[in-house]
């Protein structure tokens, strides 16, 4: 496909957005590429849900409508043109065809209502020319005994469900996961491998991009899928792009949205860049917020970034707190709160090698009061 063709066409239509209007004022479509899509302004989620409150009618022209929850606005729509739905299908399709999944027999334990998770996968795979079964959340002892009576080979759910599932019973060749942190969460994909008796392989995405990166059978990292999106990481400061190997704010423009246009869209989402093969990969997918970075020591700290390090070791991954305070010489000093009995071992270490930071103290506490981070250096 010619991505820069499909660029200009979601940008022809931004332009006429109320969204992007005005600021898309001075663009000239025809003049936008990959190479210079970064001198676009930003968009963000609050940008989109001012406008949904204002205009909460479906607009003229959709075809499609599912509903995502926001802490802005309760559920949040997300519409689809006819144009979007054939357009994406054959997009996520010809992902699905790389992975060499044509000719076989999925199951797609995904929710069906309210929520676009399973409507994303099912039409890519019918198209990629597959049997696709749409189960649906839950039941998991029923999945695993009609995965055995039917012989599919691919389950299509988020991992903590797989995991249910594969400890009923359930064997699958191939599981493709989402909607929740799953690689980025130490020694879960073996865990779920294991249960299942077979290859587990990441996605991301979200009800208003789509599914915009998965991984390769070679496990290597979560791939910009080409047809669907390209992908930025900028440092949430400078709002420039981060060297490869940098952490950064993870930035989509889906290329298979015309409708509800999503060009540089701000996820707010925490990622580590990689250039490969002209293409932008997350070797560590998707593992925290930018929300409320923090600097310790001269290093930018991501404190949600502990959470999935914390799960990875069984611990509770909402259960912790940063707390910064300063030395008597007035260096920086971190200290850890753990709501747990002990602290396990090596955890320190993936703690240092995650974040470039030493953690001078960890406090064990039984219950948190307060924020997820306490600066008292000033």
């Amino acid at each position: 496909m010619d991505r820069n063709a499909r660029l200009k066409e979601v940008v022809r239509a931004a332009k006429e957005h109320p969204v992007y209007r005005e600021k898309f004022k001075e663009v000239h479509p025809e003049e936008v590429t990959l190479e210079n899509l970064g001198e676009l302004p930003l968009t963000t989620r609050e940008e989109w849900v001012a406008y949904l409150k204002e205009n909460p009618r479906p607009p003229a022209g959709a075809s499609l409508m599912h509903l995502t929850p926001s802490p802005l606005m309760g559920w949040m729509p997300e519409y689809l043109s006819q144009e979007d739905l054939r357009y994406q299908t054959e997009a996520l399709a010809e992902h699905y065809r790389r992975l060499g999944l044509t000719g076989k027999r999925v199951l797609v334990a995904f929710s069906y209502h309210v929520f676009a998770g399973g409507w994303l996968f099912h039409q890519a795979l019918w198209r990629a020319g597959n049997l696709v079964f749409p189960h649906g959340p839950g039941e998991a002892a029923r999945i695993a005994e009609i995965g055995q009576a039917y012989g599919f080979d691919v389950l299509v759910t988020n991992p903590s469900f797989a995991l249910k599932v594969g400890q009923a019973g359930g064997r699958f060749a191939l599981l493709l996961a989402g909607g929740e942190p799953f690689t980025s969460v130490p020694g879960f994909r073996e865990k779920v491998e294991a249960v299942l008796g077979g290859v587990a392989l990441d996605a991301y995405g979200t009800s208003e991009l789509g599914i915009v990166a998965g991984e390769r059978l070679e496990k290597d990292g979560l791939w910009e899928i080409p047809e669907m999106a390209v992908l930025e990481v900028l440092d949430p400061e400078t709002l420039k792009p981060v060297p490869d190997g940098e952490k950064g704010e993870l930035v989509v423009t889906a290329l298979s949205r015309t409708l509800m246009p999503m060009v540089r869209f701000r996820t707010g989402d925490l990622a580590i860049a990689e250039r490969r093969e002209g293409l932008t990969v997350l070797p560590r997918g998707v593992f925290g917020r930018t929300d409320q970075m923090v600097k310790v020591k001269g290093v930018k700290l991501y404190p949600t970034e502990l959470a999935p390090i914390l799960g990875g070791f069984g611990l509770d991954p909402k259960g912790f707190q940063v707390v910064l305070e300063r030395k008597l010489e007035g260096t920086d000093k971190l200290v850890l709160r753990l709501k747990a009995e002990k602290v396990p071992p090596g955890l320190m270490e993936a703690i240092q090698r995650a974040t470039g930071l030493k953690v001078d103290e960890v406090e064990l506490v039984g219950e948190l009061e307060g924020g997820l981070v306490v600066d008292r250096r000033f």
